[in-house]
């Protein structure tokens, strides 16, 4: 029996991260082709097909699920190693991708970046941007809104942010109000911005990001994080909506990164990024050493 290799494993973890033929290859730095040309080998390896194709991507067969976890822990373990290797070691570099919601990275991760332990300084960061996505794709650290479900990772609740409604200063009180878009009215955030007008919102957004921008700009009243509006001297709570609701953050890794050097003083420092916020704006979890 042909028993699959690692390196026809880190083509079909590729595809089941990005689902397309294209962007799993990029993610490589391979052609299409050549990623085709791959999987079809390992189904051939396998005996069926791994992937079945579907009209928004392809999609892993669950006769692969195990090959894929085995080949996550391969992928995971790995970069513990090297970064456990190069840990201290003058003239090595470690990468590490922190994906999060994009308003989380800007106001509360990259203010805080200078206060990073000086045994980060050659690592390389890649943030990239995750609000409703599921899993950890291609990402070391994950933050992100909703407890995972499964999986073979470390969950830490990080924080709990408060939101209030919001105007700006001087703003009129019948201009109507901004929402998160409909892919978030099962959220407590957009539940408790509803209870709160009575009424459907003038305009909804795609980001906590341009929630934030828009109510700063426009007359109109909306609901944001009070860790970041708070700060915002334009900005003013709309009365009788301070903190209408709470949200929780999630701190995800993978099992296999617990003792990784990188992973445990990048959490550190997020952990220390959040405990910075304001102590009255959001309630931040303190958490055992990962």
């Amino acid at each position: 029996m042909i028993m699959p290799s690692w390196d026809d494993l880190k083509y079909a973890l590729a595809l089941s991260r990005h689902g397309r033929m294209n962007s799993a290859a990029q993610s490589l730095g391979i052609n299409v082709a050549t990623m085709s040309r791959r999987i079809e080998r390992l189904g051939e390896e396998l005996g069926q097909p791994p992937f079945v194709k579907k009209a928004d991507g392809w999609e892993a067969s669950p006769m692969i699920a195990g090959l894929l976890e085995i080949a996550e822990d391969i992928e995971q373990r790995l970069g513990a190693e090297m970064n456990s290797i190069h840990a201290g070691t003058a003239g090595h570099s470690s990468s590490l991708s922190i994906g999060c919601p994009p308003i989380i990275s800007l106001f509360m991760l990259f203010p805080n970046m200078s206060n990073r332990d000086p045994s980060l300084r050659n690592v390389n960061y890649t943030f990239t941007q995750r609000v409703m996505e599921e899993g950890m794709g291609e990402n070391d650290l994950v933050i992100q809104y909703k407890r995972p479900e499964s999986g073979r990772v470390i969950t830490q609740k990080i924080v709990s942010l408060t939101s209030s409604i919001y105007r700006r200063k001087g703003g009129k009180p019948d201009s109507g109000w901004v929402s998160l878009s409909e892919n978030y009215d099962a959220s407590p955030f957009n539940q408790s911005a509803y209870a709160f007008f009575d009424e459907k919102p003038s305009v909804r957004v795609q980001s906590m990001y341009e929630l934030y921008e828009l109510v700063a700009a426009a007359d109109m009243a909306g609901p944001l994080l009070d860790a970041i509006a708070s700060n915002n001297p334009e900005l003013e709570p709309v009365e009788g909506g301070e903190e209408i609701c709470s949200t929780d953050l999630w701190l995800i890794y993978h099992a296999s990164r617990k003792g990784d050097p990188v992973v445990e003083g990048t959490i550190a420092w997020i952990k220390d990024s959040f405990a910075r916020l304001p102590s009255n704006r959001g309630d931040v979890v303190r958490l055992k050493t990962a």
